[in-house]
């Protein structure tokens, strides 16, 4: 018999409902369904049924209409205790209750089995004021569960958009599915149908309510805005958790208390003992409990041959993985230590820091959110974390030690564990030589361990090492892994892929990719990512004592030539770690030749890529090389990358001084191509800091120089560069003849796109809306074409401030919104701002000011982080700040409020 108050108040023999005698006895079976198990008093049941008007017979009734549905239910095959009388009132114990299934359900995490326990709203037909917040409370439990149902099926990426179309429909006030009904559009890629669902809500709940959505559905929507993927789902980016953990009982249970009490956990120990197995396997076990995500990054405390990550790449790694592009993140520590408090603050995450150096490293990586649980591994006592839990480890005890060779090798441990110094990492690396070696038995092992000598003293036991597990593993390869083993010692990298190992050995990829995975099987290599290869630290070191300078010198050259020649963007994002650690590596080694070229071919991909501090780095590296060698032409193309890293990290006056420094030395070469160059990006930092003026006369010195070595495209970009100087100083008519100039000029397409572009802007200004709708279409269409998404934005941005001349604001931000998402994906800030501020300037012109003033503090931000002082003064306009706004203009000898400027060709 199932008793059902989830819909109609029901008592079910089967598929057959028991008639109740009338709405009486039906609340009353409400009642003591709602309090299933416990006394109802009838004083209650009195209340219930005739709510504040009871008669002198009430209690007579009461018990009277109980006792005839005990008889009723009975009769049915009820047990008699099912409904007793007891103290003051009566006791209904139903075997099988809709409400317990569903709540049962819930506890599993069976979201949608509970919901199917529901026939319609609660108690449907009994119509009791004394019921009235009881059924209120149980709808509303339902939808809380709705909402956590379709989150996890929008987290798996499920589709519920039609499901959550119907309850916004339903509930239009309930934001929490209107947030849903948003992530699962954008899931979908559907993401203007979610910001119109934003903009309903946000207009009918002012209507109706004059309130404004609420905090998360507002940060939601301007992630969407953004176009950031993946939002609302949990990220784990925890390393892999070994299936056979052995031990550390305590030191795990100790962890999780802590970490569970709101404490960080600091775990140090000696190296190989065992920190961030044990972190890792703790913390996987933690993760159910810190649903925003498990955030994890190496900090390469104590790595060979690597320095330890700089607080600002450790946390440009901790915010990339809460999906915060490069192209966002501030300069300096102390501003990036601030956004990464602010992005975490509130959510719950579990963040795991292994490797780590000292307290200067871990304090700008510390959370300021009580609710962001922090543990972190070092091989000394971590001092940094106030408050912080630490344990300490040692090596294992006997019995754990060998039951962890047991499970790791599958044969009985006779000792070997023992010789091993009970070290984790030596006694995985003994197994897994075992596995490999069917003939050898438990005795053999202990017998080969116990005649080694040679032992790193660092690692010393107890009078034993773990270097005696590495030289066995050594010995058991055959020549040519032997070979590659001593070469990645000599590896400069952080890791290594085919190509490189190949490059490193002399082979051919199919040899090395064999040798790699040899190794990998010998547990002397991991496998961080598919393709890629890297040492553990401690067998990293014993590489390199084994390696000779006769055969890993030529390696390495061979290694520098592979890096030097290059590859695909995809490869220098790929391998840019190992870019920056080789120009680094040629340089301080006197391989200058390759250090500059390297360097040279780097700078471009890590300024593409947003990567602006390791963009910095390279180029200076270039440039140092570059001057040893003392080739003029090197150093020209070496300051030219500093140059571009300055420019990118908003540092304009030294990077002023360097374009000039670049310029005398083109001018001492007599390379009159790279004059004319290096005077074009001379006048654009002009032009980025607003000297207009003198950007011009730059401009036409290297027009000058350009027409006297007929180099058209050079030409083409500078008579670009100038009309752009001239249509912002407002000479309309020299700004069309020059963007006319250098369009005939362009043969290359991608640099007839931009000129284009330009010639349209300036149209426009002229007010000859059709002539330039006309060109800038064509910029855009080519563009499409070419797949030239950089030529793309820019002409969209170009149309979208013609449109804004041309007073129609709705099109202004079709075309700006388009170049927002293209440049988002691109991480160009520069481009960016000037989107950002044109898709403002179109929003507050049709009335939606927050969305502009939203776009136009954006803009702000980039500009202001970049140096672009243009740009930084149309935002302030576009706030509302016009003191401010007009004094960036006066500084630059302008009139207030030009569109845009931006110069092309800055390459």
């Amino acid at each position: 018999m199932e008793f059902r108050i989830l819909g109609p108040v029901q008592c079910r023999n089967g598929a057959r409902p028991l008639k109740l005698a009338g709405s009486r006895q039906e609340r009353i079976l409400a009642a003591l369904l709602l309090g299933a198990d416990r006394v109802v008093s009838v004083s209650r049941l009195v209340d219930v049924v005739w709510d504040e008007d009871p008669p002198a017979t009430a209690i007579r009734q009461i018990r009277n209409l109980t006792t005839a549905l005990k008889r009723s239910l009975v009769a049915e095959g009820a047990p008699e205790d099912v409904l007793t009388a007891e103290g003051p009132g009566f006791v209904l114990r139903p075997r099988a209750f809709d409400l317990r299934t569903f709540e049962e359900h819930v506890s599993r995490g069976e979201f949608r089995e509970a919901l199917g326990c529901w026939r319609g709203p609660a108690l449907s037909g009994v119509d009791s004021m004394a019921l009235r917040g009881e059924a209120d409370e149980l709808d509303e439990r339902r939808l809380s569960i709705m909402e956590r149902c379709l989150d996890e099926e929008i987290a798996a990426g499920e589709d519920s958009v039609a499901e959550l179309t119907a309850l916004v429909a339903e509930h239009p006030f309930r934001e929490a599915f209107t947030g849903l009904l948003m992530r699962a559009l954008h899931q979908q890629g559907r993401q203007a149908d979610a910001l119109n669902v934003y903009r309903r809500t946000q207009r009918r709940l002012a209507d109706e309510l004059g309130i404004d959505p609420g905090t998360k559905v507002r940060e939601l929507y301007e992630r969407i805005l953004r176009d950031e993927p993946e939002y609302g789902k949990a990220r784990c980016f925890l390393p892999y958790d070994v299936p056979d953990f052995i031990g550390r009982e305590g030191e795990i249970g100790r962890l999780l208390d802590a970490v569970r009490l709101g404490r960080p956990v600091a775990v140090d120990g000696m190296a190989g003992v065992g920190k961030t197995s044990l972190a890792v396997h703790a913390a996987h076990r933690l993760a159910a409990d810190f649903p925003d995500g498990q955030l994890f990054v190496d900090l390469h405390g104590h790595s060979p041959a690597r320095e330890p990550l700089p607080p600002e790449a450790a946390l440009e790694a901790l915010l990339g993985q809460l999906d915060v592009p490069a192209s966002r993140l501030p300069g300096g520590v102390d501003r990036r230590a601030e956004l990464w408090r602010t992005r975490t603050a509130g959510r719950s995450l579990l963040v795991l820091l292994d490797n780590a150096a000292d307290a200067e490293q871990l304090r700008p990586l510390l959370p300021g959110s009580a609710t962001v649980a922090l543990v972190v591994t070092g091989r000394r006592r971590l001092s940094a974390i106030d408050g912080a839990t630490a344990i300490s480890l040692e090596v294992l005890p006997d019995e754990q030690a060998g039951a962890l060779f047991a499970a790791a090798s599958g044969r009985p441990d006779s000792g070997v564990a023992a010789l091993c110094g009970n070290l984790p990492l030596a006694i995985r690396l003994a197994a897994a030589r075992l596995q490999n070696r069917p003939h050898w038995t438990v005795e053999t092992l202990v017998a080969r361990l116990g005649s080694e000598q040679d032992r790193l003293a660092e690692l010393k036991v107890a009078g034993r090492d773990v270097a005696a597990a590495f030289a066995l593993s050594y010995r058991e390869l055959d020549a040519g892994q032997q070979r590659m083993f001593r070469l990645l010692g000599r590896n400069p990298g952080a890791d290594i892929g085919v190509p490189a190992a190949a490059a490193l050995a002399g082979t051919g990829e199919q040899e090395a990719e064999r040798l790699l995975e040899d190794l990998l099987d010998a547990h002397l290599l991991r496998q961080p990512a598919l393709g890629r290869y890297g040492f553990h630290d401690l067998i990293a070191e014993h590489a390199r004592t084994l390696s000779r300078d006769d055969e890993s010198a030529p390696a390495v050259s061979r290694l520098l030539d592979h890096y030097r020649d290059g590859g695909g963007s995809g490869w220098y994002e790929t391998e840019r770690a190992n870019l920056v650690a080789m120009t680094r590596h040629a340089l301080g080694t006197g391989r200058d030749e390759h250090a500059w070229r390297i360097a040279a071919a780097t700078a471009e991909h890590l300024r593409e890529s947003g990567h602006l501090d390791e963009l910095l780095a390279v180029a200076r590296t270039g440039v140092t090389a570059a001057r040893r060698i003392g080739d003029a032409h090197a150093i020209q193309l070496s300051l030219a990358s500093l140059t571009l890293a300055f420019w990118e990290n908003g540092r304009l006056t030294e990077g002023m001084d360097c374009a000039l420094d670049r310029l005398a030395v083109v001018r001492g070469s007599g390379d009159r191509a790279a004059e004319a160059i290096a005077l074009s990006r001379v006048g654009a930092l002009h032009g980025m800091l607003g000297r207009y003026p003198e950007a011009i006369r730059f401009y036409r010195d290297g027009l000058t120089v350009a027409d006297e070595i007929a180099a058209p495209e050079v030409t083409a970009t500078l008579w670009t560069n100038l009309s752009n100087a001239q249509e912002v100083l407002g000479r309309l008519d020299d700004a069309l003849a020059a963007a006319r100039r250098s369009v005939e000029l362009r043969a290359e397409p991608r640099g007839r796109i931009l000129s284009s572009a330009q010639l349209g802007l300036v149209l426009a200004r002229l007010g000859r809306f059709e002539e330039a709708f006309e060109v800038i279409g064509g910029s855009i269409a080519a563009s499409r074409d070419l797949g030239y998404l950089f030529g793309e934005a820019w002409s969209r941005i170009d149309h979208a401030d013609a449109l804004l001349l041309a007073e129609r604001p709705g099109d202004a931000r079709e075309q700006a919104e388009r170049a927002c998402e293209i440049l988002t994906r691109l991480n160009h800030p520069l481009l960016l701002a000037m989107a950002a501020n044109s898709l403002g300037t179109a929003c507050r012109a049709l009335g939606e000011t927050s969305a502009g003033l939203r776009q136009h503090r954006l803009a702000l931000e980039t500009a202001r982080r970049i140096g672009y002082r243009l740009q930084e003064a149309r935002a302030l306009a576009g706030i509302g700040q016009a003191g401010a706004a007009r004094d960036h203009y006066a500084a630059m000898g302008l009139p207030a409020g030009p569109l845009k400027v931006v110069t092309r060709g800055i390459r």
